[in-house]
């Protein structure tokens, strides 16, 4: 890959960016994930007609079950690899490579906007929030999920290791953010949004599980930048992901949080 400078968009900063592995990954992360955001997105009450945009859509799946919620029509997906969305294109689905920091806003305003794991990887993060609160259309709703480590709380010091030594890389590489979601609901607040709410939304790390499977391709794929950063070994590696395949591995640390709000409806 070519060298990319500080101007490069964070995720477009992960090596393997846009490859199949990574998109294996992402498979993963739906399975992991998509029952707890399917969740979040129904207390909106998301139903036909309804203008939706996700943001970083990833593998495609949650695009994919707005388009059957709210009709394909009504429905943007974009990604900066947006390769892999090209089954929600045949469905009818606007798919679009767009970079939500820098480039104009897609054509019309959303009933709805969600964006998962995407946030924390962007440095202008905050003034994101408020451009996508300006897209709303009057009493849309913004739904974000982000992640968030906690260490501290990691049932097994590899896995301690293994989150400090991300967090270190991911901030370095991609200007990564992975305490930011801990402030929610404040940057919604920020940005105008009322009937503002956040809670934690994630599942338990299993060994053998989607998720389990999906940290350790991560940590596969990301190997060499964590070594390099020489806070963590080749044999404490090993050992995550023998964790990530052990049935008896119940870990926390690994967290989402979820926030909500809603555009004010004119008057």
């Amino acid at each position: 890959m070519s060298e990319r400078d500080e101007s490069t968009p964070g995720w477009e900063r992960w090596p393997v960016a846009g490859t199949t592995d990574e998109h294996r990954r992402l498979l993963l992360m739906e399975q992991a994930y998509d029952k707890l955001t399917i969740g979040h997105l129904e207390r909106t009450g998301v139903a036909a007609g309804w203008r939706c945009l996700e943001v970083g859509a990833g593998a495609g799946s949650i695009a994919g079950w707005l388009a059957h919620r709210a009709g394909a029509a009504n429905v943007t997906a974009t990604e900066l690899y947006p390769d892999y969305l090209s089954g929600l294109a045949d469905l009818g689905v606007r798919v679009l490579r767009h970079d939500v920091a820098a480039d104009e806003a897609p054509s019309g305003e959303f009933d709805l906007i969600h964006a998962r794991l995407v946030l924390e990887h962007i440095r202008t993060r905050d003034q994101v929030v408020e451009r996508l609160a300006s897209w709303l259309a009057p009493g849309g709703w913004l739904v974000l999920e982000d992640a968030s480590y906690v260490p501290q709380i990691a049932a097994r010091p590899a896995l301690r290791k293994l989150e400090e030594a991300w967090m270190r890389m991911a901030a370095g590489m991609m200007g990564s953010d992975v305490d930011w979601a801990r402030t929610f609901p404040l940057p919604l607040e920020r940005a105008g949004l009322t009937g503002t709410s956040a809670e934690l939304s994630m599942p338990a790390l299993r060994g053998g599980t989607p998720l389990a499977a999906a940290i350790a391709l991560g940590v596969r794929l990301g190997a060499g930048a964590l070594l390099a950063g020489g806070t963590i070994t080749a044999a404490e590696l090993d050992e995550v992901y023998q964790l990530c395949a052990d049935p008896s591995l119940v870990d926390y640390s690994f967290q989402a949080i979820v926030a909500w709000g809603r555009r004010p409806a004119a008057r």
